[in-house]
């Protein structure tokens, strides 16, 4: 079995940088050909939703499109199936390229059960802390954590920027969030805010611990997912009441954190669920893409002051 990656008039050397890590992440082959079937990543009618499939077999081609113009016809029409990642949020939904074909690639190599439909959906959702030193992968982070349906992020950033960073730099990591609509509402924290929670899963890439598949995560505000820890963290946090759990995906120096947490995100997203559809409601559109760090006006750019945020 093999799979294979091809970006398909992807234009940001950013984006390809990263879709060759999320190659490296996964086991797959970044390719200039279709090898086996050819599996589309769109959002575009008939398209199947990533969840509720089984683990691929025999060799497999995912393709992505163009930050602003996604898949050519002739590439959706050369598909032999297209999957979409389904998103909760109605302003947010949208994934940066390279994120939407490390989770689309997670999901078709291991396969999962489907999202089921709950009355509230929100209640289920357990809180995020992200660790970070990178602001853009930061901010693509938090992108993704919106889109996923979730309000809240905890965030200790480790020199990424987000809440003290210089004006260029905080430029760049709201732009990689889509801040101008993205309604998330991020919280300074460190790893002293676990003592307030009940319950406590340490997300790894790789490692010795319980497939993240198998992990419950749906366990409401009680339950605390934390993604981006290093084993020094894992070793600090030390008490009882923490699990750990693997992505089960390769081993490479500093992944970067859009593609881990963007697959922990979809997964938790996936046992949450969400809630079913209200006859004459438009749904939530499924996601595009777009540029890592696009170049927007600074009028557009919402900038939230430390002061307003709050601090746990």
């Amino acid at each position: 079995m093999t799979l294979s990656f091809l970006a398909d008039r992807v234009e940001n050397p950013a984006n390809l940088a990263r879709i060759d890590d999320a190659a490296m992440l996964l086991g797959a082959l970044r390719s200039s050909s279709i090898v086996g079937r050819l599996i589309a990543v769109e959002n575009t009618a008939g398209a199947r939703s990533v969840y509720g499939r089984r683990p691929l077999s025999g060799d497999a081609t995912l393709v992505v499109g163009n930050e602003r113009r996604g898949l050519s016809r002739e590439t959706l029409r050369r598909a032999d199936e297209t999957v979409v990642i389904p998103t909760l949020s109605r302003t947010v939904t949208t994934l940066n390229v390279a994120a939407a074909l490390a989770v689309a690639a997670w999901y078709v190599l291991h396969g999962s059960g489907a999202q089921r439909h709950v009355t509230t959906p929100e209640i289920r959702m357990p809180a995020l802390l992200i660790i970070g030193d990178d602001h853009v992968e930061v901010g693509s982070s938090l992108r993704s954590a919106a889109a996923f349906g979730f309000r809240d992020v905890l965030l200790d950033d480790r020199g990424a920027g987000w809440f003290d960073g210089s004006s260029s730099i905080r430029r760049e990591a709201f732009a990689a969030a889509r801040r101008h609509k993205n309604p998330l509402r991020v919280h300074r924290a460190t790893l002293e805010v676990v003592a307030r929670f009940d319950e406590i899963v340490i997300v790894i890439p790789c490692g010795a611990a319980v497939p993240l598949k198998r992990e419950r995560l749906a366990h409401g505000r009680r339950q605390l997912i934390i993604v981006g820890a290093g084993e020094e963290d894992i070793a600090r946090i030390g008490t009882d009441r923490v699990r750990v759990a693997t992505l089960g995906v390769g081993q490479i120096a500093r992944p970067p954190l859009r593609l881990v947490a963007s697959i922990i995100m979809a997964e938790i997203a996936r046992q949450v669920g969400c809630r079913p559809p209200t006859p004459g409601r438009r749904a939530p559109g499924p996601p595009t893409y777009d540029s890592a760090i696009p170049l927007i006006p600074e009028a557009d750019i919402l900038l939230v002051e430390p002061s307003q945020l709050l601090t746990y």
